[in-house]
């Protein structure tokens, strides 16, 4: 019988630092920018 490691990753555990960020506000920052409506989809919209 031959046993099989898995690796499972799962969204959201990983810390700042996990995902080569500096600083806790650097990551915000970042995915504020990628939550973002941009302007053209925002008047798409209205």
């Amino acid at each position: 019988m031959e046993i099989t490691l898995k690796e499972y990753t799962l969204l959201g555990l990983e810390s700042y630092d996990d995902l080569s960020f500096k600083f806790e506000e650097e990551l915000e920052l970042e995915i504020s920018k990628l939550i973002k409506i941009r302007p053209k989809l925002k008047n798409n919209l209205n």
